[in-house]
C-alpha cells in the first residue's frame, strides 16, 4: 500500500462490525509502530506528560522554555487548576539559531519569582529537543538561576529525542522531582512508594501488605500537599519501586541518601503475584511476628482476588 487509507466514521457505522475494512484489523497485515508512539502522552488526554509531572513537588512553578508549538498544548492542562503554575519564555528563530535564551533564562526566573505574592519551593526549567540539539548545559543554567532568585531550581527535560534511548524523558523527570530531597536520619518502620504521580489506590493491598509487615508509614509523593511533607520522603527505610520508568530515580537516592530500593515487577497471574510478595518478604528484616502476619495476609489477598476472578468469569460466561 502507497496511498494512506482514511474511512469516516459515518462510512464505518454504515458497513457495520462484520464488515470492517482490513486496514484496520491489525491481525490481518503487519503495521509498524515504534514503542514512541506507544509512550505517547498527550497533553489533551491530561495524563501524567513532562510538564505536568515536573510540578509533582508542592508549591512548585513550571519555566517552559521552548518554541511556540511545543508549548501551546500546555494550555489544556489549565483545566486542571496549573493555570498559576506555568510560565512562559518562548523562542523564537534567532534564539534557536544562536542559543542566546540561555542568557535570558536567570533574567525570567528572576522575574516569574518577583510576579508572585509567594515564594515558589522551586523552580522548574522545562526545555525541549531544541537544547537537546544545541547540547545545553542546563545543570549550568539552573545553578545561576538559583543564585539570581534564591530558588531551588531543577531542570526537566522534555527530550522527545530520547523517548527511546536509556533515560527516556519520564524516567529523567522522576529523578528531577526527587533531586531536591536532602539527607537525613531514616526511620526503619517508613518506606516510600515509587513509581506514578499519583497515588496507588486507597483499597490497595500493598498498603495492608506493609502494615502487617511492621511498616507504620508510607508515603507517595502524590500524597504530599507541602514541602514539609516532601522532605520526609527522605526520612524512609527503603524504596518500593512498582514502575520500571522510577528506578533511575531510586538509584539515584540511593546513590546520594543511602535508601535501598526494591523493585517490584508488574505481574497479572495471581500465582506469580503471590510468590513476588513472598519473595519481598525475605528482604524485610522483621521480626517472626510481623514477617508471619504479612505472608498471612498475602495469602488471604491471594484466596479472595482468586474468589474475585471466578465471580467475573462465571458472569462473563467464560
Amino acid at each position: 500500500m502507497t496511498d494512506a487509507f482514511y474511512i469516516t466514521a459515518a462510512e464505518l457505522a454504515d458497513r457495520g462490525f462484520d464488515n470492517t475494512p482490513d486496514e484496520l484489523m491489525s491481525h490481518r497485515h503487519m503495521i509498524y509502530s515504534s514503542p514512541a508512539t506507544l509512550d505517547f502522552n498527550s497533553p489533551g488526554a491530561k495524563g501524567f506528560g513532562v510538564k505536568r509531572a515536573g510540578l509533582a513537588i508542592p508549591g512548585s512553578v513550571m519555566l517552559l522554555v521552548a518554541p511556540g508549538c511545543c508549548g501551546r498544548n500546555t494550555a489544556l492542562l489549565n483545566e486542571l487548576g496549573y493555570n498559576e503554575r506555568f510560565f512562559y519564555l518562548l523562542l523564537d528563530d534567532t534564539d534557536i539559531v544562536t542559543g542566546r535564551h540561555l542568557t535570558k533564562i536567570p533574567k525570567a526566573c528572576k522575574e516569574v519569582c518577583d510576579s508572585l505574592d509567594y515564594t515558589p519551593t522551586a523552580v522548574m526549567i522545562c526545555i525541549t529537543c531544541v537544547d537537546a540539539l544545541l547540547g545545553t548545559d542546563m545543570e549550568r543554567v539552573c545553578r545561576k538561576c538559583e543564585d539570581e532568585t534564591g530558588v531551588p531550581t531543577v531542570p526537566a527535560y522534555m527530550y522527545a529525542l530520547t523517548r527511546e534511548k536509556r533515560l527516556p524523558p519520564m524516567a529523567g523527570v522522576r529523578k528531577s522531582v526527587y533531586s531536591l530531597l536532602e539527607p537525613q536520619k531514616r526511620i526503619s518502620s517508613e518506606c516510600n512508594i515509587m513509581g506514578y504521580f499519583s497515588h496507588v489506590h486507597d483499597d490497595c493491598e500493598l498498603y495492608d501488605l506493609l502494615h502487617s509487615a511492621g511498616i507504620k508509614k508510607v508515603r507517595e509523593l502524590a500524597r504530599c500537599e507541602t514541602i514539609e511533607q516532601y522532605h520526609e520522603l527522605s526520612r524512609a527505610n527503603f524504596n518500593l519501586v512498582i514502575n520500571p520508568e522510577a528506578r533511575y530515580a531510586a538509584q539515584d537516592l540511593e546513590k546520594r541518601l543511602g535508601i535501598p530500593f526494591i523493585e517490584l515487577t508488574r505481574m497479572y497471574r495471581i500465582d506469580k503475584i503471590h510468590n513476588q510478595y513472598r519473595l519481598l518478604g525475605r528482604h524485610w528484616v522483621l521480626c517472626s511476628t510481623t514477617a508471619s502476619t504479612a505472608a498471612r495476609r498475602s495469602g488471604q489477598w491471594r484466596t479472595s482476588t482468586e474468589n474475585s476472578v471466578r465471580c467475573v468469569l462465571r458472569w462473563a460466561n467464560v
